[in-house]
């Protein structure tokens, strides 16, 4: 009877302690995820620093209208230029006159988008200032290009 006591009182004691480690991996395991979650904010905050979604000062460039509504038409006046025929006319084409496709496009500020496009031949980017207007097309100049 004594043996089974004490055999219960060192169960229990390696039953509690095997908890304890639990716990204390499961602590661990959120303390982790919190820091990666930090850290991940982080590196999005400072990759979205130059996007018109957090440069306040280039969102006054729009007030009093609203900036998703200024946006929605700055990419739409760009879409309609890649439906017309012959592809997109800011793009480049290759020797054989394949148009180029956007991959994606970013809105860095008030006046600037920067494109990545791609065809068969070569992949590159394109800085573009843009002139938004409420009541007319947006209109687009290619500052530079690379081609990779």
């Amino acid at each position: 009877m004594k043996n089974f006591f004490c055999s219960l009182f060192i169960l229990s004691i390696a039953f509690t302690s095997c908890n304890k480690d639990k716990t204390t991996l499961n602590d661990v395991n959120q303390v982790l995820v919190k820091d990666s979650l930090e850290m991940y904010k982080k590196l999005y905050t400072e990759a979205a620093y130059f996007s018109i979604d957090k440069n306040e000062n280039a969102q006054k460039e729009f007030a009093p209208q609203n900036i998703e509504n200024v946006m929605a038409k700055v990419v739409q006046d760009f879409a309609a230029l890649n439906k017309q025929e012959g592809g997109n006319p800011l793009l480049p084409t290759d020797p054989k006159g394949n148009a180029s496709k956007v991959n994606k496009m970013s809105v860095i500020n008030h006046k600037w988008l920067i494109v990545d496009f791609y065809n068969d031949s070569f992949i590159g980017e394109l800085l573009i200032r843009y002139d938004y207007s409420p009541d007319k097309t947006t209109n687009f100049t290619v500052i530079d290009t690379v081609i990779y």
